[in-house]
């Protein structure tokens, strides 16, 4: 096929998985004092058109700039629950990449052998 006979994508997503990030959040005093570990999994949906047609990273989403953004926001959030950290960075994921929609999950591994339980997460998209 000739290069201006193919047809360029126009949506895509980007998926990552397992992103481990330091995190100031909780509802127990002990959690109020010291970072502690949460995964963030996201699908980030977006124009694909650009980057199909010039094969070029900088008219994408570069996925190495959405882990980073991931965790500089981690380290500067200072909440309560996972529902609103979820919530903020999704929509700031959105915001920043300029993205049609962002699916976020954010799992909490802490506790889940302290109340029996294989898996704590939250789940928001936008």
């Amino acid at each position: 096929m000739i290069a201006n006979q193919i047809r360029y994508l126009s949506m895509g997503k980007i998926r990552l998985e397992g992103i481990e990030v330091m995190v100031r959040i909780g509802l127990l005093e002990e959690e109020l004092y010291a970072p502690q570990d949460l995964q963030v999994s996201l699908e980030v949906e977006y124009d694909f058109s650009l980057i199909a047609e010039s094969d070029e990273i900088s008219r994408g989403i570069d996925y190495r700039d959405i882990v980073s953004c991931i965790r500089e926001f981690s380290k500067e959030y200072d909440g309560k629950t996972l529902e609103r950290y979820a919530d903020f960075l999704a929509n700031n994921i959105k915001s920043t990449f300029n993205a049609n929609r962002v699916r976020l999950i954010v799992d909490k591994p802490r506790y889940t052998k302290k109340l029996g339980l294989k898996q704590i997460s939250v789940e928001v998209e936008c």
